[in-house]
């Protein structure tokens, strides 16, 4: 096992390829997912969704505090890795242990509050997944604190295809809402294996005093932020299971899958990555400022064009991948979509400010918005699933004037130089979605294939066209590193005068 300063060929990799093999992981394993989700469609019930989804918001609770945020003390800690091993295993074994307990013994409290008798046994299966995730949290802090997310391929996809499998059979077997459990339960399993099957970390358990203090010290507000951010990232899962039913949260549930794949896993993917890589220079202010813009601008030249396009086309994309039985989706689908695409624009400050050792402003800023989000949402689920993808929306936008201004006090980066990153991919974004839904209206076409058919390389080419006049240095650019990385891949020969 290699320490930081010394890692292997990932540790030396800059941001953007390791962003770029995270993305990779994720998209394999949630395209994975959402073909699952779409037969699963076909063999299931808005209820038997909107269950587990219950089921596993009850889970994600415990899940975001299962390390007590010692993963990422592991990753951000300047210091040899073989003095942090021994204590950093026993601290995740032994949380993990603790906190599945603690699901399993809420089981019947969370049953109650939802109403839904079915989730006590749900929810105690899905508890041992999670002590069983607990013990892959080592190797892959070792994976992220050397930069080496293409390791991450194997574990993830593997974990991913066997869940699909076990989805599918045992539905297509009537199993109902328990194919989803168990098939969680097998990912769970895998997926660990195959961490501790790459990494291979010596397995040595120990207890230093010291060591234990500082990553609990970093790691509890890290926890803290990380509850709060399933506070408000399910308050409006909780609202409608609560206010409107399983059959409603069906439909969001599935709504919500498309944006979280294209939009808000891009974020994640790269979030994680820079934040491996903003700790090395934490003590840079400058360059973290640089790298957090220069990462700002790709990102939001990718989110925006894929969220806005999915809302312009949200009735054609629930129509194919879905089915006619989930048609009240598509609405849902394009708030959500818009949601997203807001949503990124706030995302990766956070990373910075965990990287330079002060998390404590997610917690603040987390404690803002659940304080601005729970009401809102709540309200909402009186009215519609769609009121609620709205209200979401509308705090969010109203969060983001607080985010950019903190990043002003802390990195020193201005709202202006933000709109200056922003301006050109959002309003070519905007260009594109207008065109293409103003072209769904018009077509005489039947049929979502044959309309996305058409629709979807019209959108691409009117974004990049929009793009590369309204923001050309940024198109020039990508244009540059293309050439670069083709150049670099020539045989040397090809390259001698």
């Amino acid at each position: 096992m290699t320490d930081r300063s010394t890692a292997g060929p990932g540790g030396r990799r800059g941001v953007g390829r390791q962003a770029l093999w995270n993305y990779l992981v994720f998209a394999l394993s949630k395209s994975s997912t959402l073909i699952m989700t779409m037969v699963l469609a076909r063999l299931l019930g808005p209820a038997d969704f909107g269950l587990f989804a219950l089921a596993f918001l009850v889970m994600t609770l415990f899940d975001y505090v299962r390390d007590l945020g010692v993963a990422a003390a592991l990753v951000q800690r300047d210091e040899e890795w073989a003095r942090i091993l021994p204590t950093g295993l026993t601290l995740t074994c032994l949380s993990g242990l603790l906190i599945g307990a603690a699901a399993a013994l809420a089981a019947p409290v969370a049953a109650a509050a939802f109403g839904e008798p079915e989730l006590t046994p749900l929810v105690r299966v899905l508890a041992i997944g999670l002590v069983i995730s607990a013990l892959g949290v080592l190797p892959l802090a070792a994976l992220r604190r050397r930069l080496d997310y293409r390791s991450r391929l194997i574990p993830e996809v593997a974990g991913t295809v066997a869940k699909a499998g076990t989805a599918i059979v045992l539905a297509v077997g009537g199993l109902g809402v328990w194919s989803l459990v168990w098939a969680q339960l097998a990912a769970s399993v895998v997926t660990t294996c195959g961490y501790w099957w790459v990494v291979r970390p010596p397995v040595r358990f120990g207890f230093d005093r010291a060591v234990a203090l500082g990553l609990v010290r970093f790691g509890l507000p890290v926890t803290v932020v990380s509850f709060l951010s399933f506070a408000v990232a399910n308050a409006d899962y909780a609202a409608i299971g609560r206010r409107l039913g399983d059959v409603e949260l069906g439909y969001y549930t599935l709504a919500y899958r498309l944006p979280e794949l294209l939009v808000l896993n891009i974020c994640v993917v790269v979030g994680d990555v820079l934040f491996s890589a903003l700790s090395r220079m934490q003590h840079d202010r400058p360059a973290v400022a640089a790298k957090y813009l220069e990462t700002l601008r790709g990102v939001i030249a990718l989110t925006a064009p894929v969220g806005l396009g999915v809302a312009a086309l949200a009735g054609e994309i629930v129509g194919l991948l879905y089915g006619d039985a989930f048609a009240p989706a598509a609405d849902e689908l394009a708030a959500l979509a818009a949601f997203a695409v807001m949503y990124s624009i706030n995302f990766h400050a956070g990373d910075a400010y965990k990287a330079i050792g002060r998390p404590g402003l997610l917690t603040a800023l987390g404690l803002v918005k659940f304080l601005l989000l729970a009401p809102a949402v709540w309200f909402a689920a009186g009215y519609s699933a769609l009121a609620v993808a709205t209200a979401l929306l509308i705090v969010e936008a109203l969060i983001t004037f607080v985010r950019l201004t903190l990043v002003r006090m802390v990195l020193g980066v201005t709202v202006r130089r933000h709109l200056v990153v922003l301006r050109g991919p959002v309003t070519a974004a905007v260009v594109m979605a207008s065109t293409v839904w103003g072209a769904a209206q018009m077509l005489p076409l039947d049929g979502a294939a044959v309309r996305l058919a058409l629709l979807v390389p019209l959108g691409a080419v009117v974004y990049v066209a929009a793009l590369r006049l309204l923001a050309p240095r940024l198109v020039a650019g990508v244009v540059q590193q293309v050439r670069i990385r083709r150049a670099a891949r020539r045989p040397a020969g090809l390259n001698a005068p």
